[in-house]
């Protein structure tokens, strides 16, 4: 099984949208540390090597604190709609079969941008 150091970085075709803008947020900050424009490649496996991990991480926590957010506003329309306060098991399971597939793909962290 290769280690981390051994393991090839993905193609810019296999990264997800936040992770080229990621990417390409960190080219700035090492082509302004170096005092020249590091090039894209250069930026990437950097990127990889040395903060990938770490900014999955976060955007991972962030993505779940919007999932959560949105579970708890349709916990409370699905409250109203009712009349008993459903609890926040029933409105996720509800949420989850009815909208997370499309939150993710069209208004979520996951969108699909183009």
């Amino acid at each position: 099984m290769p280690t981390m150091q051994e393991e090839k970085n993905p193609t810019l075709e296999e990264l997800s949208f936040d992770e080229i803008n990621a990417i390409l947020v960190h080219k700035w900050y090492l082509s302004e540390k170096m005092g020249y424009d590091v090039g894209l490649e250069c930026a990437k496996d950097d990127f990889f090597r040395n903060h990938a991990r770490a900014w999955r991480e976060t955007k991972l926590k962030e993505d779940l604190h919007l999932q959560k957010e949105e579970i708890t506003k349709h916990k409370w329309f699905l409250s109203e709609k009712m009349g008993y306060d459903v609890g926040m098991t029933e409105a996720a399971l509800d949420w989850i079969a009815r909208y997370a597939e499309h939150w993710r793909k069209c208004t979520g962290p996951y969108q699909e941008k183009k």
